[in-house]
C-alpha cells in the first residue's frame, strides 16, 4: 500500500506541474495532475486528497472548483494551495476557503516553503480517514451496571472503532471504553457512543478520548501504523510560515 499524502493539481502551467510535482515528491506527497482544466475535476468526486493546488491565473471557473472543494464529503478539508496574483482574485480565494496562496512569479522555493508548511496539516487529515484494521484486546464496560466485555478491535481510527463482541449494544448507547495497544504497553480510555450493531457480533463506535493524552497516544500509536513519508526525509522543523501569505 502506498501511504503518501494525496494532491490533486489543477492548473494548466507545465512549469508549475513539474515543479511542484517534484518538491511534493521529496516532502511525502504524491501529486497527481487533474484531468482537465475546465470545470470541477471529477477526480475531485472519485478521489481523496489531502491537498489541492489550485491554479486561479489560469483555470477557468478556478472558484467554482474552490467551492465545490469545501462543499465536498471527502475533500472539504484539503489544503488548498491558490495561485492568485490579481489583488481581487486573492481576495477572492481567501473568502472561500483558499489555506495557502502563491503569486507569480513563482519558484521552488515558494513551493517548497507552501508544502513544508502545510504538511502537518495534511497528515493530520490523512490521520482523520484513516482506519487502522488490527486485532487489539477492547474491554467495555456499561457505566449504570458496570458490566463488562471483553471484545477484539477490527478497525481503529482516531475518533471511531469497530470490534467483534459478545453481546449486543443499541445503537445511541454510551460506554467506556478502553483499547490496549502495543501488547498492552499502551492502553487508551476513552467514552464512547454505539453507531450501529449488525446484531451478529460486530458492533461500530465513536468515542473521545478522556484526556489529551490519550488522545496524543492514540494518534501516535496511529502514526506509527501508517508512514506518511514513503522514500522521503520528513519536513525539516522549523521552516513555518503564515497562511495566505507567501
Amino acid at each position: 500500500m502506498n501511504n503518501a499524502l494525496r494532491a490533486l493539481m489543477v492548473t494548466s502551467d507545465s512549469w508549475l506541474t513539474s515543479h511542484f510535482a517534484e518538491i511534493a515528491r521529496q516532502v511525502g506527497v504524491e501529486a497527481h495532475i487533474s484531468s482537465g482544466n475546465a470545470g470541477i475535476p471529477e477526480e475531485l468526486s472519485s478521489g481523496k486528497f489531502e491537498g489541492l493546488l489550485l491554479d486561479i491565473d489560469v483555470v477557468p471557473q478556478a472558484m467554482a472548483v474552490l467551492t465545490a472543494v469545501r462543499k465536498s464529503r471527502s475533500n472539504e478539508n484539503a489544503v488548498v494551495f491558490a495561485v492568485a496574483t490579481d489583488t481581487l482574485q486573492r481576495h477572492a480565494a481567501i473568502e472561500n476557503g483558499a489555506t495557502i496562496l502563491l503569486e507569480r512569479p513563482l519558484d521552488g522555493q515558494k513551493l517548497r516553503r507552501a508544502l513544508y508548511a502545510s504538511y502537518d496539516q495534511m497528515a493530520r487529515e490523512r490521520r482523520r480517514y484513516f482506519r487502522c484494521a488490527v486485532q487489539a484486546p477492547v474491554l467495555l464496560t456499561r457505566p449504570n451496571s458496570q458490566a463488562d466485555f471483553r471484545c477484539t478491535s477490527i478497525n481503529i481510527s482516531s475518533s471511531g472503532i469497530a470490534v467483534n463482541t459478545p453481546s449486543v449494544f443499541t445503537p445511541g448507547e454510551e460506554l467506556q471504553l478502553i483499547i490496549f495497544l502495543r501488547d498492552a504497553e499502551l492502553s487508551v480510555r476513552a467514552m464512547a457512543t454505539v453507531v450501529w450493531d449488525d446484531r451478529h457480533g460486530k458492533t461500530g463506535l465513536s468515542f473521545r478520548c478522556c484526556t489529551p493524552q490519550h488522545q496524543s497516544d492514540l494518534e501516535g500509536w496511529l502514526d506509527s501504523q501508517l508512514p506518511l513519508v514513503v522514500g522521503a526525509d520528513p519536513p525539516q522543523k522549523g521552516i513555518s510560515v503564515g497562511m495566505h501569505n507567501l
